[in-house]
């Protein structure tokens, strides 16, 4: 629209500026009119050929008939009299009426950082935390955006701030502050994500993903929680040498054990063994055997007074 009515009065101006000239006034007091030192010389205005100049001015209305989209962007059309176009623009070059103004949205993803937000926790205490949130509109909702805030600034202002102060309060208040700090950090954090992305997408707007930056809880809140830390340290460092000890006195029983076990067996297997031989041998193995040294070796037999040698 103030194109338009730029253009009317820029036009207006400029006709009646080229309508102006100058002209010979002859003094009608002379008789000796042909003499134009007896006459003056004034501007007045009437129409001249100089004046269709004007119409170039007309050009500014055909270049207010075009838009050009960046890329990665969709433009919605407004008109103060039939007023927000459900028609969304995509990137190129695009023409509208003059009394039309293009809104441009961007597509692309954005990232908006959300600092020091506090929440209350399930113990009554407070925590700050600094997030970035990734986020962009699509082609199919930007109509719906531009309706809710116009621009993404006004997104940025009025929708994430409070609305990842609410998700943040959700959550927290169902955890307890060093729980929050500390085992279950990444389950307090998906829930708040998840939470961010469902009131997002209320409002047309398509969630990436949630960066934690920064969590505070006050110098004395992690102060305790990192003494608790070390306390929990030490505990799990003596746990973890007494099992050794333990292990290590139970690997020593089982190995004396053991060689108790292989002893006894060996002793077993040798008494099984020369009980097995001493069952075997019977008389008259012991007096073969005999007789087969007295062959191979000689014999001695002592008989009363008689001494025998046996060859």
């Amino acid at each position: 629209m103030f194109l338009v009515t730029f253009t009317g009065i820029l036009f207006i101006a400029a006709f009646i500026a080229l309508g102006f000239g100058k002209s010979y006034v002859p003094d009608k007091s002379r008789k000796d009119t042909a003499d134009t030192r007896n006459g003056s010389v004034k501007v007045v205005f009437r129409l001249r050929g100089q004046q269709l100049l004007s119409l170039f001015t007309l050009l500014l209305l055909l270049m207010g008939t075009v838009k050009f989209i960046p890329v990665n962007s969709v433009g919605i059309k407004f008109n103060q009299f039939t007023g927000v176009s459900e028609e969304v623009l995509s990137e190129g070059m695009k023409f509208k009426s003059p009394f039309d103004t293009v809104y441009i949205i961007p597509t692309e993803v954005r990232t908006k950082t959300v600092a020091d937000v506090a929440g209350q926790t399930k113990d009554a205490q407070w925590i700050k935390i600094t997030m970035d949130i990734k986020y962009r509109v699509s082609e199919s909702n930007a109509f719906k955006v531009f309706k809710q805030f116009k621009t993404l600034d006004k997104v940025d202002e009025t929708l994430l701030t409070p609305l990842v102060q609410r998700s943040i309060e959700e959550v927290t208040t169902k955890y307890n502050v060093i729980d929050i700090l500390g085992e279950k950090r990444n389950q307090v954090y998906t829930e708040i994500e998840q939470v961010v992305k469902t009131k997002l997408a209320e409002s047309g707007i398509e969630f990436f993903s949630l960066v934690l930056m920064d969590t505070d809880a006050g110098e004395a809140i992690e102060s305790a929680i990192e003494k608790e830390a070390v306390a929990k340290k030490e505990v799990e460092t003596a746990l973890q040498t007494q099992e050794k000890a333990r292990i290590e006195a139970e690997t020593k029983v089982i190995e004396a054990e053991s060689a108790a076990k292989v002893k006894l067996i060996e002793a077993q297997a040798a008494s099984d063994a020369n009980r097995l031989v001493s069952n075997s041998i019977t008389p008259e193995i012991l007096k073969k055997m005999e007789m087969e040294a007295r062959l191979k070796f000689g014999w001695v037999e002592i008989t009363g007074a008689q001494l025998i040698i046996g060859q």
